[in-house]
């Protein structure tokens, strides 16, 4: 492998980790929605959005980094992208359900 090559999949790592730090992040705030008071919820609930939208700047980020590396990079990179490609779906699709119930929320319990 060569050291362009490397050096993009530990970035692309760094990442990964960042990734999975602020997913715990997400999963405490939505374990601490309180659906008693809007202005808790709505605290917990910009949280839980703000780390799980860095999740999936941080996958994308990692796919740029091994895409801006023009070398083939074989099986290890193209392994790598498909994960990181379907773990950016996976967290977008989330944030979407999650945004759609945010969004019910606080529309029923305006007043």
């Amino acid at each position: 492998m060569k050291a362009k090559d490397h050096q993009a999949i530990n970035e692309c790592l760094d990442e990964i980790y960042d990734g999975i730090s602020q997913l715990t992040n997400s999963v405490i705030e939505l374990q601490n929605l309180n659906l008693d008071g809007q202005e808790e919820f709505v605290w917990h609930q910009s949280n839980a959005q703000t780390w799980l939208s860095t999740v999936l700047t941080d996958a994308y980020t990692c796919l740029n980094g091994l895409n801006l590396d023009h070398s083939k990079g074989g099986k290890v990179k193209a392994t790598i992208k498909a994960k990181v490609l379907n773990v950016a779906q996976v967290t977008s699709n989330a944030l979407a359900l999650f945004n759609g119930f945010a969004s019910r929320y606080k529309s029923s319990h305006q007043g």
